[in-house]
């Protein structure tokens, strides 16, 4: 190859920024969740932030509604950390994929700070909008949301640049009742036979082909 055609290297000495240096990441292949991994109860029930729903039905119902659910969504949600950086500004870049039909609890991330989705593959339903490839929704730092995807599942990048509370909880669980989470559950049971976690990122697209061929 002649010397006018070689591309140079990136230029990286110096260029330094508050979230850090020049860095590469190659694609990940997606993590595999594992349906039959066994849930453990204390673990669950502290990782979801749920005083409201306790106040309104007690501690032991509500923390046994919830380890239901969590039971219930095994097989049905993976994320793949692609990018993360500490200090208060620094990006992180999550992929994330849910089965076909799976209905995301209400939910919140007070503790990471305002979150950026891209859709990648599939689609999903935020409120009355249905959402596929390319879209992007904006949450501000502690709102509450959920969303449903579609027949063949969908990935999503998950952008975050610091900003959240330290102390605030990682997940809180804002859904407004125990039948709101009986709910999820009969989602989960019903559509855990088309679960199917791809292998790649952006796998998703095919199999949203093959569903409308």
């Amino acid at each position: 190859m002649s010397e006018q055609l070689k591309q140079p290297d990136v230029v990286t000495r110096g260029y330094v920024s508050e979230r850090g240096p020049f860095k590469i990441n190659e694609n990940p292949k997606v993590q595999q969740p594992n349906p039959e991994a066994e849930v453990n109860p204390d673990a669950i029930s502290a990782y979801f932030e749920h005083s409201a729903l306790a106040e309104k039905y007690g501690e032991e119902a509500t923390r046994e509604k919830i380890v239901k659910m969590a039971q219930a969504f095994r097989g049905g949600a993976a994320t793949t950390p692609l990018f993360a950086q500490g200090g208060d500004h620094g990006m992180s870049l999550v992929h994330v994929w849910f089965g076909a039909n799976f209905e995301l609890f209400r939910h919140s991330h007070p503790k990471y700070g305002d979150c950026l989705y891209y859709v990648v593959a599939g689609e999903l339903t935020l409120g009355n909008r249905k959402l596929g490839p390319g879209s992007t929704f904006f949450l501000p730092n502690g709102q509450p949301y959920k969303y449903t995807a579609g027949p063949a599942g969908v990935e999503l990048l998950e952008f975050r640049a610091g900003g959240g509370v330290d102390e605030a909880p990682g997940m809180c669980l804002d859904e407004l009742s125990l039948d709101a989470i009986d709910k999820l559950i009969d989602n989960y049971d019903s559509n855990r036979h088309l679960w199917k976690v791809p292998e790649n990122i952006g796998d998703v697209a095919y199999q949203q082909l093959e569903l409308e061929l």
